[in-house]
């Protein structure tokens, strides 16, 4: 297997030469970058992005951190993420933790060994490890620490707006289910919900879920809730929630939205395939991508981002499950 000195050697070229081009370290004439680029494909030669990171302090690598990327909205931000990272000459490391603080905590061991460019955690379960590391970071939905930048959907809003809509179009006795209080973004819209209730003088009953994603035990906790058809309205914290939500009443024979009027919160593409089709909650998904990768690549470049949460407007979308 061919190695830089045996392409430096074919080329007529010194070694530095050869890793100046290869790194994008300093000047290499067009020239010569011709000779060097021929004799790499005949060699077939690949170079060892690891010894490339080490000496250039920059492995073109973004990690990203998610809690699951069997929830749709993940796996469509993942995508987007993705997408954009190449375009941006980035490769993209996908870490799937499962909101548990050991596995993140192995993920992020095996990030700093691999010395990747920059960091998006997601729902962090373990925000003192980012303290002090020596790696651009990025936080979505929640915050880490005051020195590390937060981008994340407006949930208290998103969670204001869910409620008037459900008010508007007649709900009086309104359920909100609520996600586990753990998670910041699901305190965030309950609490923008409740508000909006208090402001209109509803009294609206809460139950919190300790899942946001597994079906079955999200279908548990449905069961525990006493006469859930004496609702008019009902708004859950996520589409997938949501979906299961609907399932059960239909399983009890409510009829949504006749009788019951049911919102989630993401826009992730389920609540498009459900019969009745989901209201529900938008976070741009696309906008929160790019803009997560964007600030991420410039602290990455050394460029001075201002230290603040970046807040990304939340929208109705209206479909069938309301009136």
């Amino acid at each position: 297997m061919s190695n830089i000195r045996d392409i430096a050697e074919r080329a007529g070229v010194s070694i530095a030469t050869v890793s100046r081009y290869l790194n994008g370290t300093g000047y290499v004439s067009e020239k010569t970058k011709k000779r060097i680029q021929q004799e790499i494909e005949k060699a077939g030669y690949t170079p060892n992005a690891l010894a490339r990171a080490i000496f250039t302090k920059n492995s073109r690598t973004i990690a990203l951190m998610i809690p699951n990327i069997t929830n749709p909205f993940f796996n469509q931000m993942a995508t987007v993420i993705e997408d954009y990272t190449n375009k941006m000459g980035y490769s993209l490391f996908l870490c799937n933790t499962e909101d548990n603080r050991e596995k993140e905590l192995e993920c992020l061991e095996v990030l700093k060994s691999y010395r990747v460019s920059g960091i998006i955690a997601s729902r962090s379960q373990c925000k003192e490890e980012y303290e002090g590391i020596k790696i651009p970071v990025i936080s979505f939905e929640n915050h880490i620490s005051p020195s590390v930048i937060t981008v994340s959907s407006d949930n208290y809003n998103g969670g204001r707006i869910a409620f008037n809509h459900l008010y508007d179009t007649g709900c009086r006795k309104i359920l909100h289910i609520k996600g586990p209080h753990n998670f910041e973004a699901t305190e965030l819209r309950c609490k923008g919900f409740v508000d909006a209730a208090y402001e209109k003088g509803v009294n609206v009953d809460v139950v919190e879920f300790e899942t946001d994603f597994q079906v079955q035990i999200l279908e548990e906790y449905l069961e525990r809730i006493k006469n859930i058809e004496k609702y008019d309205g009902i708004f859950v914290f996520n589409d997938i929630a949501a979906a299961v939500t609907l399932k059960y009443l239909k399983g009890k024979g409510v009829k949504v939205p006749e009788e019951v009027q049911l919102i989630g919160f993401d826009d992730s593409f389920i609540g498009e395939l459900l019969y009745p089709a989901l209201t529900t909650i938008r976070q741009p998904i696309k906008e929160i991508g790019t803009l997560l990768i964007e600030l991420l690549i410039k602290q990455i470049n050394g460029e001075k981002v201002e230290v603040r949460d970046y807040l990304i407007k939340t929208e109705l979308i209206k479909r069938e499950s309301t009136l």
